[in-house]
């Protein structure tokens, strides 16, 4: 193919080819072509030839800087760290065996296969997803919304730009559009849901331009508000409640409004005051009807969102630069990429969604690329990943530029793009000895050296006590959410006079709660006070009565809140049952105090704010804690395995395959068979393995 044809078959898909150096066009243009034309998954053959001109470009990078590639790994550390990096867990005994068992030569790019097609890549994706959009399951109305929406986009390999679009563009009510959850979740913060936008999604850190013109930066505090004027119509509001309130309130108003008197026309001013008066006690009708169910939907109004076209952005009122005034309008426009302004009002977020995920926008692709690079090697190209400026550097600038047009060919479909990079021969080199300095450009003679997440750990603790992990994602979930949907569509086309009963039993129910709050704390008090047994067991009761009655009328109080209560801790039941669900099938955040919160996990208050921080309660959790007694727990798959074990040498090889998923070396083998022979000398050495490096890094 001709390098003009290439150029005209790339058009439809890579508009700002023709910005690029024909030397970087020639090199990287045609592969990505041949991605965007084959439909998903990729064969074989475009995977392998995307990803090895990827390893060739970075090949030529580190040889210009008279570098040299790490070497590869041995088949167990690859195997570990692919079930790591692509489904978020160990191996098990088994599939371990099986792979190292297996003289294919094919066998680690079936693996990969394997592994990218699996629910488990899917679980593995959802939790980083959800920590990058920071979603809290219980958050309100629209929390489990918008796990169940975010869950089901990646398993069906939604494009990371339509799903961006479709939050950034999202309105209604949580029930008819649950990724309306992205703008509740910073519910009347619209300033700081910007910030986040740009920062998540483009990688600009503009935050410090919402105050004061950007220090570091080009941004003024007049052009920040111009961006963010694109949101500047958002109210949280629901349309449809709206509409139910007004048309109850004419149901029920209208045969009153009908009966009253006629005004007589004899008199002028007996006329004007009887058009008053009748003004004023329609008014008064109108409003005491409104108020009977108005708190009805007091919690559901505000878990939606509606574009106002009359709401403007006004800058602050403390606004000290000399380009505009305190409280003066700020009409929406775009700062980078296309020049977009004189936007309709009605018009303003669904421009904004188009603009940030255009394949013309000079960041949306490369950030995106950016960022599942460094979630597959432990660090970006470019650093911080959230931070770009216009003078960013990467010692891979080729690297990048290719990056950028095969997420582009391969449509922002995530799986085939991570897919490619478990390919690359950089995957499978050794990891890199140094650790990256922030900020500084980093040269990929291998991966760096990451620490376990907090989901992986928990995940792998399935395999080790379990014996198995069930990567299916499970359904408690997606019924609860259909539940709720069906039960606010039912309670939206009700009669009239229903709602008003419904009003009156909230109403009933809020004046129960504030005596069965009273009574709470009464017999709290009396029981701080009790001298007695018999007078602690009197308030004790008193007090157990006050809870069940409080509980009863906070639920009749807010039906809208019961709906939410009765969707529960979504999988606990069935987590308690078999144990076998993933971090990702749990309500998120995780609670203060348990395995994940304790070994870093997200509270999900700020993006991606994980860690993987090696702390001393962590290693006391591993060394003492029952639930990580993989050994000797009564319910530990590996500790019964163990046990029914004869042999100390299989009992070894046993413990090394499933914690190291690789047999125990010959020197391994011989200080440790002693340790074998005695159950708690193998309970010590199991624990002590896991605190070990070579459980807790992947290699």
């Amino acid at each position: 193919m001709t390098f003009r044809a290439t150029l005209a078959l790339a058009a439809g898909y890579f508009p700002t080819a023709m910005k690029l150096p024909r030397r970087l066009l020639t090199h990287f243009l045609p592969l990505v072509c041949v991605i965007s034309a084959h439909a998903k998954p990729l064969p074989d053959s475009v995977v392998t030839q995307a990803a090895s001109r990827i390893d060739r470009i970075l090949a030529d990078d580190l040889k210009s800087a008279g570098l040299k590639p790490n070497p590869v790994i041995d088949d167990a550390t690859f195997l570990r760290r692919s079930y790591l990096g692509i489904i978020g867990r160990i191996p098990s005994e088994m599939e371990a065996r099986q792979f190292l068992d297996n003289p294919s030569n094919d066998r680690r790019s079936k693996l990969i296969d394997s592994l990218v097609a699996s629910p488990g890549f899917d679980s593995h994706l959802f939790n980083w997803a959800a920590d990058l959009l920071r979603v809290q399951t219980r958050q309100e109305q629209f929390g489990l919304g918008w796990h169940v929406w975010l869950r089901q986009s990646i398993a069906e390999d939604k494009p990371w730009d339509k799903m961006v679009a479709e939050m950034l563009g999202s309105t209604g009510h949580c029930t008819t559009d649950p990724a309306v959850g992205y703008y509740l979740r910073d519910r009347n913060m619209q300033l700081d849901n910007f910030s986040n936008t740009m920062s998540v999604f483009l990688g600009r850190q503009i935050g410090c331009a919402q105050c004061h013109d950007h220090p570091f930066d080009d941004w003024t505090q007049y052009e920040y508000y111009q961006m963010a004027a694109f949101g500047g119509g958002i109210e949280f509001r629901s349309s449809d409640a709206q509409d139910l309130v007004r048309k109850t309130i004419k149901t029920l108003a209208a045969p009153r409004l009908d009966a009253a008197p006629t005004i007589s026309m004899n008199n002028k001013q007996e006329r004007n005051q009887g058009i008053r008066k009748q003004r004023n006690e329609r008014q008064k009708l109108v409003r005491n009807i409104g108020n009977q169910f108005r708190p009805l939907f007091k919690d559901f109004n505000k878990n939606a969102i509606l574009e106002d076209a009359d709401s403007k952005l006004v800058l602050p009122e403390d606004y000290k630069y000399r380009d505009a005034k305190p409280g003066e309008v700020v009409p929406p426009e775009t700062l980078f990429g296309a020049k977009l302004v004189n936007i309709a009002p009605a018009e303003r977020r669904e421009t904004f969604a188009s603009w940030v995920t255009s394949q013309d926008n000079p960041f949306f692709s490369k950030v995106i690329a950016n960022r599942l690079w460094a979630r597959a090697f432990g660090h970006g190209l470019i650093d911080p990943i959230d931070d770009w400026k216009d003078d960013s550097e990467t010692a891979h600038p080729e690297v990048l530029a290719c990056l950028e047009a095969t997420m582009k060919g391969a449509k922002y479909d995530l799986r085939q793009f991570l897919r490619i990079l478990y390919h690359t021969r950089l995957f499978q080199r050794e990891c890199l000895t140094e650790e990256p300095t922030m900020g500084v450009p980093l040269a990929f003679r291998g991966p760096v050296l990451t620490r376990m997440s907090a989901e992986q750990i928990f995940d792998s603790f399935l395999i080790l006590t379990r014996g198995k992990v069930d990567d299916e994602s499970s359904s408690a979930f997606t019924k609860s959410w259909d539940t709720y949907r069906k039960q606010v569509a039912g309670l939206l086309h009700a009669e009239p006079r229903e709602l008003i009963v419904l009003a009156e039993s909230a109403k009933q129910g809020e004046v129960l709660l504030r005596k069965a709050q009273s009574d709470q704390r009464d017999a709290q008090k009396a029981l701080a006070e009790a001298k007695t047994p018999e007078a602690r067991q009197k308030a004790q009761a008193t007090f157990q009565e006050a809870r069940m009655k409080q509980r009863d009328a906070r639920e009749q109080a807010d039906p809208f809140k019961s709906m939410q209560m009765s969707m529960g801790g979504g999988n606990k039941k069935k987590n308690d049952g078999n144990g076998s669900l993933r971090a990702s099938e749990y309500p998120a955040p995780f609670q203060p105090g348990s395995l994940v919160r304790e070994f870093g996990g997200s509270d999900r208050q700020t993006t991606s704010s994980s860690a993987t921080t090696a702390t001393v309660p962590q290693a006391l959790a591993l060394l003492n804690d029952y639930k990580t007694d993989i050994a000797a727990g009564k319910k530990s798959r590996l500790g019964q395995t163990l046990i029914n074990i004869k042999s100390p040498n299989e009992r070894l090889d046993c413990l090394f395959v499933t914690l190291f998923s690789r047999p125990p070396s010959p020197e391994e083998e011989k200080k440790y068979r002693t340790l074998a022979s005695d159950p708690t000398a193998l309970r010590d050495l199991a624990r002590a393995m896991l605190t070990s490096n070579r459980f807790l890094f992947i290699q």
